[in-house]
């Protein structure tokens, strides 16, 4: 199986660079070198010029918005990695340069000086510090709304001024000391912040193009700015989306592709045989194709770092519904009568791993992941009927109810086929162990975005991959006020253990603190993990260069090259 590049020596690089910021250790200056609606019939793309190089895949749900500070799901962060440009690039696990082709850390690891390069946005104005200034604090101006607003929290006054603690922008870490030169002082030394200027949330904004486009502003291909190695051409709502190679961009001689066709497609078996008939370059396949793939020796796999899990509504849709699932016992209840190993094996058939924990084993821990470093599992691989009875049982009297007043809850899904397919079989799961019965909701991807941020449902099967690599971009979902946290748990005790992770230069407290909260969710919290997903998945022949993220955007194009 390959994640990246050689796991030992990327643990070590990641975490040598942790222990040298945030010990205070090291001035560093680097130089640049020189990083849903299903559309039952998607429409064909033009025929490629002669010698145009064209990529074609398929996305399973339109983004809902490519806001840099709006955008929080899968799809508009992996098109932000190739319309726009932070800081850094972050390519297959390494730190480029990217508008910043130079920068300097002070030795106390709290101010870091970036100075850009000579770039441009697709409408020939030059990118400056300005844009990056003000994209960061529209990020965390409470009028934006932004459900990634903490993503900025490490920085000086950061969360002060989102949580109306302060009101003066000016007072907030960021700062255009000219055109070319952006100063940014964090709270708290912060290993990982480097890596996080790739994050599509801290990503530079024009003011003048947002402000006269207003709320209108990222809605359409020609609403948006580009500085990144690719620009939006076509944005057929629900159907597909055209990019192509953007000749402004400072390093595009470095990109091969010169047009990118993405049909959006939600039913896998329709994705498959397109890219059967000749008209997608790679897939993911189907659970019922994984094996005939393996056979054949063409399946490649690799973890996207995405978990899935069941998410609580703890004051429920109704307040019947949030007696229960409002209380840990049931909720525990429901987790360990889940058989992770036969759902794994039987439904996704790819090769995903039971998830026993909450946080992604293959985050970096101090010197090593931080699974080797933390061992643990709390739920079992198969079910364990016995434990989820008890559970139950205890929640019952805690509820003041008997198993004959246990009502039926709205289990809230995607609109896909694997979504369907997976939520009856925790549907049967259930109620064959533990006599609990669900109605399933599917609806499409955005709808359900928008039902969880309302706390419009019981539960619901979501999921989350990694921002940065560390154990606290799983942990920091569910803190009181958090932009992610749609389950209506406000924990002060959780939120202090989280509080204390941001803060603390110490690598090996700050460790033990991530692990004690990682069981203190676990035990308390609004989430059940079902899966780690290992994605399955075939390409055509010529294409080289695309590389498949657990941490960041996935795919991630950027210097893929195709021959046909």
């Amino acid at each position: 199986m390959h994640l990246r590049k050689n796991k030992g020596d990327e643990l070590m690089r990641r975490s040598l660079t942790l222990v040298i910021v945030m010990l205070l250790a090291l001035s560093l200056v680097l130089t640049a070198c020189g990083p849903k609606a299903p559309a039952e019939e998607p429409t064909p793309g033009e025929e490629p010029a002669a010698g145009e190089k064209v990529l074609r895949f398929h996305i399973g749900a339109e983004p809902p918005a490519l806001d840099q500070q709006i955008a929080t799901d899968t799809y508009a962060i992996m098109l932000g990695n190739h319309l726009y440009e932070g800081l850094v690039r972050v390519y297959d696990g390494d730190i480029q340069p990217g508008m910043a082709e130079s920068w300097e850390i002070s030795e106390d690891g709290l101010t870091y000086t970036f100075h850009l390069r000579d770039a441009v946005w697709n409408d020939g104005e030059p990118v400056t510090a300005h844009d990056f200034e003000y994209g960061i604090k529209r990020l965390l101006d409470p009028a934006t709304a932004s459900e990634y607003a903490y993503q900025g929290y490490y920085i000086l006054n950061g969360e002060a001024y989102n949580t109306g603690k302060i009101t003066d922008p000016s007072q907030v870490g960021v700062k255009a000391l000219d055109d070319k030169t952006l100063e940014i002082k964090l709270e708290n030394p912060t290993g990982y912040f480097l890596s996080l200027t790739n994050f599509i949330s801290l990503f530079p904004v024009r003011q003048d193009f947002v402000e006269t486009h207003g709320t209108a502003y990222a809605s359409e291909a020609d609403k948006i700015l580009y500085n990144g190695p690719f620009i939006m051409t076509e944005w057929r709502h629900e159907d597909g989306l055209v990019l192509e190679k953007n000749d402004k961009y400072w390093n595009k001689d470095a990109i091969k592709i010169d047009r990118v066709e993405i049909a959006i497609v939600t039913d896998s078996n329709t994705a498959m045989g397109m890219y059967e008939a000749g008209d997608l370059d790679f897939v993911m396949l189907p659970a019922a194709r994984v094996q005939e793939f393996i056979d054949n020796g063409q399946a490649k796999f690799y973890y996207d770092g995405a978990e899935f899990y069941f998410q609580f509504n703890v004051k429920g849709k109704t307040p019947e519904t949030g007696k229960f699932t409002g209380n840990a016992n049931f909720r525990k209840a429901l987790g360990f009568a889940i058989d992770r190993q036969s759902f794994v094996d039987a439904v996704l058939k790819n090769g995903s791993d039971p998830a026993t924990r909450y946080v992604l084993p293959l985050l970096a821990g101090v010197n090593d992941t931080f699974a080797e470093e933390y061992p643990y599992e709390f739920y079992s691989k198969n079910a364990d009927v016995d434990k989820a009875k008890e559970y139950l049982n205890k929640a019952l009297e805690e509820i003041g109810a008997t198993a004959d007043q246990i009502p039926t809850f709205e289990y809230l899904t995607d609109d896909s086929d694997t979504a369907r397919i997976s939520a009856e079989a925790i549907q049967d799961m259930l109620k064959r162990n533990l006599g609990i019965n669900i109605e399933i909701k599917q609806v499409p991807f955005k709808q359900r975005l928008e039902l969880m941020t309302a706390l419009d449902y019981d539960i619901v099967f979501a999921g989350w991959g990694p921002d940065y690599d560390d154990p606290l971009t799983y942990l920091d979902l569910w803190v009181i006020g958090g932009g992610n946290n749609d389950s209506g748990w406000e924990d002060q005790t959780y939120t202090d253990m989280i509080n204390f992770i941001r803060t603390s230069p110490d690598l090996k407290a700050r460790a033990d603190k991530m692990f004690e909260a990682e069981k203190y969710l676990l035990e308390n919290g609004p989430v059940v993990p079902v899966y780690f997903r290992r994605r399955a998945w075939i390409h055509v022949d010529g294409l080289t260069g695309l590389v498949r993220n657990f941490i960041g955007a996935d795919p991630d194009f950027t210097y893929a090259d195709i021959t046909r």
